[in-house]
């Protein structure tokens, strides 16, 4: 059952509608619930600054007059009481709202813990006090929760949709605040009816590789391409877990309008078995870069040592350019996603989303779809329409 089954004519609250993920749920949303409005609530330092964020948004997902027209701009911030709204705009909104979508978050790493709790932990209990506002207004009212499958932390082994807290430790603030975020979550499961997401590390989607943000994968491919990887510091036979964005869309939107889904956990990643291991993925890399080269000869590639082995077993000569690059910086981000893997139980919602007629898709021919798309796009410094995107390069 849809919203339009229904005849809804109700609001969707989207948080993070300027986002990676965001930028790939709002027009697939407007175009599965087509009698819905949906409320972006964008921050900015002025109105105009926010609206021309969500403008950049629906240009990337390429919506009609029409659908345009059922986009609301809320300038906000998610992550303040009352979204920093004056509380009879607050409470207007709140009224007429029946779903809500939070994916806004921090995703940087490399912030500290307290950062990330203000944006992750102060976010998600704002939208939970809305929530629980709207859930008096109707009672059709759904909350729909992006988590990460990482608040599982340094946890091995296989890892479940209903673990949560094994008393793990983190890699990052990013990884604790999603986790103390998602406590808070089930906390106000008894009140509220919602379906808790964790994605892995989202890639562009497997149409034609489109994705907003370039990160984790793509920050390592800019230093390839530009010969600025002299080695590899990873596990050369771990799997990391990469998912497309589109089947995380379509997930969400059908497990949105199930019952059977309310106050469950789904493992939006894609599984050991459909992962290719960190040797296969740069071999891609470096075959997708060679393929645009003249002579068709790729950047050299780089030898891969685990993170741990770097100094012991690179030469001098690797070492001191390996000192010299960013590549450094980066693997102080992500060094604990490269040297291990991570094993996400998702069988079963994998079974559920096939029987729906959403089946995971290939991941390795997404990746390349992806990397020749972030080629192409000069990784977001230009925008689909030929604009410049304000991106860092």
């Amino acid at each position: 059952m849809s919203f339009v089954d229904r005849g809804w004519q109700g609001t969707v609250l989207l948080t993070g509608a300027t986002g990676g993920l965001g930028g790939e749920l709002l027009p697939r949303l407007l175009r599965r619930h087509p009698a819905c409005q949906v409320a972006a609530l964008v921050r900015g330092d002025t109105p105009q600054q926010a609206a021309g964020r969500l403008d950049e948004a629906m240009d990337y997902g390429g919506l009609s007059p029409s659908e345009r027209a059922r986009v609301l701009l809320c300038h906000g911030d998610v992550s303040l009481p009352r979204f920093g709204l004056a509380e009879p705009a607050w409470r207007e909104l709140a009224a007429r709202t029946r779903r809500v979508f939070h994916l806004a978050a921090s995703v940087d790493f490399d912030l500290p813990l307290e950062a990330s709790r203000a944006a992750n932990v102060d976010s998600t209990r704002a939208v939970l006090a809305f929530a629980e506002e709207a859930m008096r207004a109707s009672a059709d009212f759904r909350l729909n929760y992006v988590s990460t499958a990482y608040v599982s932390g340094r946890r091995s082994g296989r890892l479940g949709e209903d673990e949560l807290d094994q008393g793990q430790a983190f890699c990052n603030g990013y990884e604790q605040s999603k986790f103390e975020a998602e406590q808070l979550v089930w906390q106000a499961s008894g009140r509220l009816p919602l379906t808790v997401y964790r994605p892995s590390q989202i890639i562009g989607e497997s149409q034609a590789g489109r994705i907003r943000k370039f990160f984790g994968y793509y920050e390592f491919l800019k230093l390839a391409e530009r010969g600025r990887m002299p080695v590899l510091p990873a596990n050369a036979g771990a799997r990391p877990d990469l998912v497309p964005a589109d089947y995380v869309c379509e997930a969400m939107l059908h497990l949105d309008v199930s019952a059977h889904a309310v106050g469950r956990c789904y493992h939006l990643t894609a599984g050991l078995a459909n992962s290719p291991d960190f040797e296969r993925i740069f071999g891609l890399m470096y075959q997708e870069l060679a393929a645009r080269r003249p002579d068709g000869r790729a950047p050299a590639r780089p030898r891969m040592f685990r993170p741990e082995d770097l100094e012991a077993m690179a030469s001098p000569e690797e070492l001191r350019r390996f000192h010299l690059s960013p590549l450094k910086l980066l693997l102080r981000t992500y060094r604990a996603y490269l040297a291990e893997e991570r094993d996400f139980d998702c069988a079963a919602t994998q079974a559920e989303l096939a029987a729906a007629g959403i089946a995971l898709p290939d991941v390795e021919a997404a990746l390349r779809l992806s990397t020749r798309y972030a080629l192409d796009a000069r990784f977001g410094q230009r925008a689909r329409g030929g604009a410049l995107e304000r991106q860092p390069a």
